[in-house]
């Protein structure tokens, strides 16, 4: 039997396991149809690299970790935003660095249930939280990173 998922929020994370992961046929196979039925989809970090090797973030606007924004060169369909802490275009958002993920959920929590819970959260669970999703100091650090 199948199951029947509805109103569900698919969260995409990066970090080491995406470098075999967006070679992976397969695996690509089964995002995109999870990726088309969510209700919203967030990536952290170079999630959004996998999200976009499913042709689901053709003509939007993304971003991804400053350390390796090259491979956005493989993506030239996507509109790229170098300097964000997070993108939300539509029902997907997207973030940088795992931190900038934190800061891309609180946003997430704050778009759907209000500013206030989520700055209650973020001081619940004792973060920071970096509410200006342009704040990005880190695409100058690694703005080399072409």
């Amino acid at each position: 039997s199948s199951l029947d998922f509805t109103d569900y929020i698919l969260m995409i994370p990066g970090g080491m396991g995406t470098r075999k992961l967006v070679k992976d046929e397969v695996f690509l196979d089964h995002l995109k149809p999870l990726a088309l039925n969510a209700e919203y989809i967030l990536t952290i970090c170079t999630g959004s690299i996998l999200l976009a090797r499913t042709g689901l973030l053709n003509d939007r606007n993304a971003t991804t970790n400053k350390r390796v924004f090259v491979w956005t060169n493989n993506f030239p369909e996507v509109n790229w935003v170098r300097e964000a802490r997070w993108v939300q275009d539509g029902n997907i958002y997207t973030s940088s660095g795992v931190s900038a993920g934190m800061d891309m959920a609180l946003g997430f929590v704050a778009d759907q249930l209000g500013y206030n819970v989520a700055k209650k959260q973020s001081i619940e669970i004792e973060y920071e939280w970096k509410e200006d999703s342009t704040w990005d100091p880190f695409s100058k650090i690694y703005s080399s990173v072409k």
